[in-house]
């Protein structure tokens, strides 16, 4: 049993100071003896769990997919009440609420320096985060809150928009760029009948895009 968690106590580990070095370094000029050395561990335990950095960037992305998967999950549990509109708002009110309470420090003291990080961040908004919203899409365009021909697109679209041209981590910018970016997402939403980013949720979107910049 020992041998069983130690094994896993390494994987975390290995994903946790891998996470970070992508972000700091860049993927490329990340080495598997700058993740052993950084970790405390040989190289040996590091390919015994994962044959490459593509592996481990993988499993990073996966695990960082479930923690968002299981914070909504745990959110949309006390949101049963609300039509398909209301639910997807309470989701950004409490995504929202997170970045500031727990995430501020890794959203600009940290850039995206990878490619292939965000390239993957972007495929899983597409390929799995997606799928998750538009069945809430579906939920307001059956209770008659949404209305879109299109609610997988505009699951991926929003998405794509949402957390990769409007976050200051991966496009560096200013917080008024950002400001005008967020307005022309609210007002694109609003115009194919997801009218989900309201003016409440766009003042505490932009509150938080004005601390991230003083704080940085």
């Amino acid at each position: 049993m020992a041998k069983k968690y130690n094994s896993q106590a390494t994987i975390e580990a290995i994903l946790s100071v891998s996470a970070r070095l992508f972000l700091e370094k860049g993927f490329d000029k990340t080495s598997m003896k700058d993740i052993a050395e950084t970790a405390g561990i040989s190289k040996g335990a590091i390919y015994h769990h994962f044959q490459s950095k593509d592996e481990i960037i993988e499993a990073v992305m996966e695990k960082q997919a479930h923690t968002v998967t299981d914070a909504m999950e745990g959110w949309l549990a006390d949101a049963d009440s609300l039509n398909g509109r209301e639910k997807l708002q309470f989701l950004l009110k409490k995504n929202i609420e997170s970045q500031e309470a727990h995430c501020l420090d890794d959203i600009m003291s940290v850039r995206m320096k990878s490619a292939e990080f965000v390239l993957s961040y972007m495929q899983d908004c597409v390929n799995k985060d997606s799928a998750f919203i538009s069945e809430i899409m579906k939920e307001g365009i059956a209770d008659g809150s949404l209305a879109t021909e299109f609610p997988e697109e505009c699951a991926e679209v929003f998405l794509l928009l949402m957390n990769v041209w409007c976050d200051p981590a991966v496009f560096s910018g200013n917080a008024g760029k950002l400001e005008q970016r967020m307005r022309f997402l609210q007002h694109m939403m609003k115009a194919v009948g997801i009218d989900i980013l309201s003016d409440e949720l766009m003042e505490k979107s932009l509150h938080l895009i004005q601390k991230i910049y003083a704080e940085n």
